[in-house]
């Protein structure tokens, strides 16, 4: 029998008066029947209801209350195998390595929460769904025997492996059981000797379950696309192949999303943003579509790409090279002199790119042949739209990205920082007002998008954010509780030039919540935009993709037939892209830390100008021009230093030697481990610390 919504109610009311105490089903049912005089069989319909919602966990014969006080349900993340966390950060909760109880990072678990030292703390009871069924890692000979080493530091068991391997072979081990403190598993493949080339990205996209290869009915359908765009596909789009359009990239860009043209009116310019238009080929729920949706995103590593899309399509008749007739979707906006959209439209289209041109092409040139004027225009128009934005409160933060030169087995050659310069910018601006505009486009439409969505920060870290810019000299005004994100744009102008600029921007950049997609326009708090989407990468995104399909089918189709399942499914697919994106902006760092200490690994007594990134209880983190990070460890120092982690500042307690943040120092390399992907340096220190003193660790 169907439980009424009261029904629910009430049982569910009378489940979380348990306060955490645990009973069977029967117990409950008999309970339920006396005080509430329901039936076995309602109570039954409501424990369902509770189960599919994550309020009710039954294990055995026994029901577990997820009240979030003494149970929860959630996933575990492994930081290293001495501990984890249970949940999102705001309310995670800690769980120590000893009480794991065989929980693998990423597993599904129920954890009983315990008051530890006035900390809330959990054990995991019972692991609900075991997420990772293999583990990396390498054998090593130790004397006689061969030691499996995970590739995490993040399993507090021992193993026990069954299989053949040989010593330095990077191998996937199948888990077959946890119990008693050990993994029990067996070599299922070998990828092959740990120091191979490739080998190192390989084992961080597996550890983050990253796909590298596409699922073979994807492959299949990508093989029956078109290398050309047919000519019966012109139907019903607005022809803008004589316009001169261009398309601006990095010069090693292969997929190519995005095309301009702009023209001059007497108020201000006509913008054309043109954009593959890849859900002509990619359509909903189709094979390729399935894996999209899965990949979420193409991979940008340092020495190759992870496309989201086959390569014919993402590099074929999806990009918009020159001098060929490509499918697009155009956003069309007619924007007056101060910067404001005051007309536009959103239609299906053919355009024929003129000419490729590349950041550096801009930037380095005056004059560019036929596209002279045009660009400058373009320019200029960006310049307006920058204003308007920095004007509402839109904040700019410095790049801290690294570029690389590397060789064909994917070694590092060198490394610079990555610096914008009036190209990007201008590609940026356009890109940002067209995604506002289609944003706002939808919303206006109730079109059941993903939007992109970045919510104000956490008010604590606001204070330590106000605090530690205190430190260095600037008070940030206004009401800490109602931040403006003109005020943090207004720190960030104030620190541009001086040395602490970087660092400032990289504290403000952790202070902020992370940029999510949600099916809810809740506004944009970092670009101070009320309405914001992806619209301008179909190729190497999915929201992107996602609108796009949504676009054909809602308003070009005008099909509604499917209108409530696709409110479900972008709410659902929100949520799976924004943790995938963490996922893959993990394994995009990690990458960038592997081939960093490579690249420094011969490097040893080489000397470098850098700055002070950051302070721990160990030592002192200083980044070189070329974006590398290393520590200096106070055990290599000449006084002992004492971190004051509030005012992110390291003094001597002999010499009185102060080091801060944003400080320039001099530093050499003194040694590279390219196990943990560390670089140790060793400092210049400033005059005062002539006395070496025994290094204390604090206590």
């Amino acid at each position: 029998m169907k439980h009424t919504d009261t029904q629910y109610e009430k049982v569910k009311q009378a489940l979380f008066k348990a306060n955490g105490t645990v009973y069977s089903v029967d117990t409950w049912i008999q309970n339920l029947n006396q005080t509430l005089g329901f039936s076995s069989s309602i109570c039954e319909s409501v424990f369902k209801t509770m189960k599919a919602h994550e309020e009710l966990v039954q294990i055995d014969d026994l029901l577990y209350v997820i009240d979030k006080t003494h149970f929860r349900l959630g996933t575990l993340r492994v930081v290293r195998e001495t501990f984890g966390f249970v949940g999102d950060k705001a309310d995670a909760i800690y769980i120590g390595g000893r009480n794991f109880n065989g929980a693998l990072d990423r597993d599904v678990v129920l954890v009983q929460c315990n008051q530890v030292n006035k900390q809330e703390e959990g054990d995991v009871i019972k692991v609900m769904e075991r997420k990772r069924s293999f583990i990396l890692g390498t054998f090593e000979k130790k004397g006689k025997t061969l030691l499996f080493k995970p590739y995490e530091n993040k399993f507090p068991y021992n193993f026990e492996i069954k299989g053949e391997a040989t010593p330095n072979q990077r191998v996937i081990i199948a888990v077959d059981r946890v119990k008693n403190g050990v993994v029990e598993g067996h070599v299922q493949s070998v990828l092959g000797l740990a120091d191979e080339p490739g080998i190192d990205v390989i084992s961080v996209l597996m550890v983050h379950d990253l796909e590298v290869a596409f699922n073979q009915d994807a492959l299949d359908q990508a093989a029956t696309m078109p290398d050309e765009v047919d000519p019966t596909s012109f139907e019903g789009r607005i022809d803008h192949r004589n316009q001169n359009v261009i398309t601006v990239d990095g010069e090693d860009a292969k997929d190519l999303d995005d095309a301009i043209y702009l023209e001059r009116k007497a108020d201000g310019y006509r913008l054309y943003v043109h954009i593959a238009d890849v859900s002509h080929y990619v359509t909903p729920k189709s094979p390729l579509d399935v894996n999209a949706s899965e990949r979420t995103s193409s991979i940008y590593l340092v020495d190759r790409v992870v496309p989201m899309l086959p390569k014919n399509l993402s590099n074929g008749v999806c990009s918009l090279h020159p001098n060929v007739d490509r499918l697009t979707l155009t956003c069309m906006m007619d924007i007056d002199s101060k910067g404001v959209v005051d007309n536009y439209a959103v239609y299906p289209s053919i355009i024929q790119s003129k000419r490729r041109m590349s950041y550096n092409e801009i930037n380095q040139n005056d004059t560019w042949g036929n596209e002279t004027d045009m660009i400058h225009d373009m320019l200029h128009c960006a310049q307006i739209l920058h204003y308007t934005r920095n004007q509402a409160g839109s904040i700019d933060f410095e790049s801290d990205e690294a570029k690389y030169v590397v060789d064909h087995e994917g070694n590092v050659l060198d490394i610079y920082r990555r610096t914008q310069g009036e190209a990007e910018a201008m590609i940026e601006a356009f890109m940002v007002c067209a995604n506002e505009t289609v944003a706002r486009h939808c919303k206006y439409l109730e079109i059941p998008i993903m939007y992109r969505v970045h919510e104000k920060p956490d008010l604590e870290k606001v204070k330590g954010l106000s605090h530690t810019l205190r430190t260095l000299g600037y008070r940030m005004k206004g009401s800490l509780d109602k931040i403006h994100p003109k005020t943090l744009q207004k720190a960030m102008d104030y620190f541009k030039d001086r040395p602490e600029g970087p660092v400032v921007s990289r504290l403000m950049i952790r202070s902020m919540s992370k940029a999510r997609y949600d099916q809810e326009p809740i506004g944009h708090f970092g670009l101070a935009l009320e309405d914001y989407a992806h619209f301008t990468s179909p190729i190497r995104r999915y929201p992107d993709l996602w609108l796009h399909q949504c676009l054909r089918k809602y308003v070009f189709n005008h099909d509604f037939s499917h209108f409530n399942d696709d409110v479900q499914m972008a709410q659902d697919c929100a949520a799976h892209v924004s943790s995938k994106e963490r996922d893959i902006m993990e394994a995009e760092r990690d990458v960038e830390k592997i081939k960093k200490a490579q690249y420094m690994k011969d490097k040893k007594g080489e000397a470098y100008e850098g700055f002070i990134s950051g302070f721990s209880n160990y030592g002192i983190f200083v980044e070189l021009e070329n974006t590398v990070e290393g520590v200096v460890p106070f055990r290599s120092m000449r006084d002992h230093m004492v971190v004051d982690m509030a005012s992110q500042k390291a003094i001597g307690t002999h010499t009185n030697v102060t080091y801060v943040l944003g400080q320039k120092v001099n530093v050499k390399v003194e040694s590279v481990d390219l196990q943990e992907h560390e670089v140790e340096f060793f400092m210049k220190e400033k005059r005062g610390a002539k006395k070496r003193v025994k290094y204390r660790k604090k206590s």
